[in-house]
């Protein structure tokens, strides 16, 4: 007996492209790394860039989970998008080479223990995510590339910042956002 068709939802379509976009991503910022005129172009989108994806990676696997969980984590990815792209856009159009403020530096701590909790909370829900990860990734470069930018070299910058965010706030996410599902599990 044929069974019936599933609907694919949003999350399976995003993950389905995942690798394809990150492959081409890649080829993108190293074909355009190599021409001289592009670089300061290429590190302006990608100073929103950055935050950006990783926020929209995190949040993906929550389009289908219940509304006040959804709510929750969208409201999370907003608040970070929000504070890391006020930041960058001081660096890239006003020249301001600057750590983001006391109070800015406390939220997105708070953010990022939100998500972690939020990761926590989805798995208990069978959502399978790493928002801890994605956020931190996202959280570390709205901190630490307004105060390393150089605005002449906006492009190296940038790419410093991401080598930094995703080993550092990305690998950290993931390890206590892996750790706090697995005690809660146990």
């Amino acid at each position: 007996m044929p069974t019936p068709p599933r609907e694919s939802s949003m999350s399976d379509a995003l993950s389905r492209l995942r690798l394809p976009l990150l492959l081409l991503s890649l080829m993108l910022l190293v074909g355009g790394s190599r021409f001289d005129t592009l670089r300061p172009v290429e590190g302006q989108v990608l100073a929103f860039g950055v935050p950006a994806i990783a926020v929209f990676s995190g949040v993906s696997p929550f389009w289908n989970a219940d509304p006040p969980l959804r709510n929750l984590v969208l409201g999370l990815g907003v608040l970070v998008l929000a504070l890391a792209g006020f930041d960058a856009y001081r660096v890239v159009f006003e020249g301001v080479v600057r750590p983001p403020s006391l109070p800015t530096a406390i939220v997105l701590g708070l953010a990022l223990v939100a998500a972690v909790l939020l990761e926590v909370a989805g798995a208990q829900r069978h959502v399978r995510s790493r928002l801890a990860a994605w956020f931190g990734l996202a959280i570390v470069f709205a901190l630490f590339f307004p105060s390393h930018a150089a605005p002449q070299n906006l492009f190296g910058s940038v790419f410093g910042s991401f080598i930094v965010a995703l080993f550092l706030g990305g690998g950290s996410g993931l390890f206590f956002g892996e750790f706090a599902v697995r005690r809660v599990r146990s």
